[in-house]
């Protein structure tokens, strides 16, 4: 299972990387970059939502399998080819798509938080470095962590539903079966991600 951000919220997380660090001379600018991005990346993530939640979703990308996708009107789509559903069938397909939207844009939020707190640990270090607190800059950092913590809790809580409806539309409906490629292990792993962020 894949979750890939949006290209332009990787682009703005590589232009924070190269913010300025002249001096207070610069705050002007900086605010004006800072208000750009921001506002690019907010464009990224609702175009990405819109497109989660009205387009086709892709299922099991593995090399080998026919493409297969789920549309918002639960047909399921082989190689572009419409599979003949039961009514019963359908309504599965729907329900996993709409996980399958859920953990999407869960995880695009969660990468949005992790480039927020980026662009905070970069300008509370340049402040601290004006304003001698540079003591004060890691507290800061780590109460935003602690945020991305919580999403990536209830994150890890989606996974057994997707897994549930994913095992249950495999019963359903062979022909998604080899699509069918979410085990026990994902969601173990990102709890076991999320318990080793804790004790750090």
């Amino acid at each position: 299972m894949k979750l890939a951000l949006p290209s332009a919220l990787l682009i703005s997380l590589a232009m924070l990387t190269a913010c300025d660090k002249q001096g207070a001379d610069k705050a002007t600018a900086e605010s004006s970059t800072e208000s750009t991005l921001s506002g690019t990346m907010a464009k990224a993530a609702e175009e990405a939502r819109k497109e989660i939640r009205t387009g086709n979703m892709s299922v099991g990308d593995i090399a080998g399998n026919a493409k297969a996708e789920i549309t918002p009107q639960g047909d399921l789509l082989i190689d572009g080819k419409a599979v003949t559903v039961t009514a019963e069938q359908r309504k599965l397909l729907i329900r996993h798509r709409e996980l399958l939207g859920n953990v999407a844009i869960s995880g695009m939020e969660l990468g949005m938080q992790g480039v927020d707190l980026a662009k905070k640990a970069v300008g509370e270090s340049i402040k601290g470095l004006f304003t001698g607190e540079s003591g004060q800059v890691e507290q800061k950092v780590e109460a935003e962590a602690k945020k991305i913590e919580a999403s990536a809790k209830l994150l890890c809580e989606q996974l057994p539903l997707l897994l549930e409806s994913q095992q249950k539309l495999a019963e359903s409906l062979p022909e998604f079966k080899p699509y069918a490629t979410m085990t026990e292990d994902d969601f173990d792993d990102c709890n076991r991600r999320d318990k080793v962020v804790e004790r750090k």
